[in-house]
């Protein structure tokens, strides 16, 4: 279904109106969130296997059911944002670590690679960034001719 958008209504009036039908709007909501609850649900899975915790132990802590992990998990769910919370707190990660995993802005890569690589030593960092950066014009260069 076509937008349009909506010019100003006086020379004084700033405001640009889009109009987008429902239809179309709620489709590529739909497909957003069901693409963040999977890499939310892959995060919390690898957090809780990264504390050696089952399903079980997470969700007696947070008071609620086994399948309400497994949901989670699977990205059948999405927790509200005090269960995020809880999450970030039984796991001893900040929220936006759960939030940000998995993410393709490149930002947030940045974030997650600047976090693997405070794991490692000042001569291992020194490597790996150097290794990035090589790869990463290796990379260009074949994108751009291919």
């Amino acid at each position: 279904m076509p937008h349009f958008v909506m010019l100003p209504k006086s020379p004084f009036d700033t405001t640009i109106r889009v109009v987008i039908s429902h239809r179309v709007l709620d489709m590529v909501t739909a497909l957003q969130e069901g693409k963040f609850a999977q890499r939310l649900g892959k995060e919390i899975a690898r957090q809780r296997l990264a504390k050696s915790l089952t399903q079980e132990q997470v969700a007696a802590r947070l008071g609620v059911e086994q399948e309400t992990i497994s949901r989670f998990e699977r990205g059948a769910t999405l927790p509200t944002l005090l269960r995020l919370i809880d999450l970030a707190e039984i796991f001893d990660v900040p929220i936006e670590a759960l939030v940000r995993s998995g993410s393709a802005r490149s930002l947030d890569q940045a974030v997650d690679l600047a976090v693997s690589l405070n794991t490692l030593g000042e001569d291992d960092r020194v490597w790996m960034c150097g290794w990035i950066t090589e790869m990463c014009a290796k990379l260009a260069v074949r994108n751009s001719t291919g």
